[in-house]
């Protein structure tokens, strides 16, 4: 793990970046019987198309990285910006004990991640919500996830910044351009 510590120059946020290789994608499909692999009714098809980005699941071991390089505890409100099928709020209510909300865009992906929320028996410490990353207020989360394009974490930039100290923030694989992290995790490719 290659660590770097830059200090903060707005004082406003801090953020990580799980500065994990593009090339790792293929390793990131949930494996059967984890929070997302099956459901009634709709299933997400890897790579489907969204309102920014497509849809690429994050591994179980990833997930658990970002959580805890973010030093999420029970304290803590997680919201995770493009939750796909949910597995960032389920694994931080399950096995870090904090409230979690993840915003999804795509209704059926939304109502998907929430029905594995409630499998999960997590529905009292998670939600997942359908809405736009770019309308919705998530300024009372204490952590904030993306696995979102750099276009994209650009645009939430302004939004960031006004969020309050010590925020911490977990880009997965896609920086904030010339906004230095604080840290940068590399991992190694895996299959799981």
């Amino acid at each position: 793990m290659n660590t770097r510590l830059v200090p903060d120059r707005h004082a406003l946020t801090s953020w990580l970046a799980a500065g994990l290789l593009l090339g790792f994608l293929s390793a990131c499909a949930s494996p059967p019987g984890s929070p997302g692999a099956a459901a009634v009714g709709y299933q997400p098809q890897r790579g489907q198309m969204g309102k920014d980005v497509m849809w690429l699941p994050t591994s179980p071991a990833l997930v658990r990285t970002m959580l805890t390089a973010a030093q999420v505890s029970a304290n803590d409100l997680v919201v995770d910006l493009g939750a796909g099928d949910g597995i960032i709020p389920i694994t931080a209510a399950q096995q870090f004990g904090a409230r979690s909300l993840g915003i999804e865009y795509n209704a059926k992906l939304a109502a998907y991640a929430q029905q594995q929320v409630e499998r999960a028996g997590v529905d009292g410490r998670a939600r997942i919500v359908q809405g736009d990353i770019f309308q919705e207020d998530f300024s009372a989360a204490t952590v904030v996830t993306m696995y979102l394009l750099p276009e994209l974490n650009l645009q939430l930039r302004p939004t960031l910044l006004a969020m309050k100290p010590g925020t911490r923030l977990v880009s997965h694989a896609f920086d904030m351009g010339d906004w230095e992290p604080d840290q940068v995790l590399g991992t190694e490719r895996s299959e799981e």
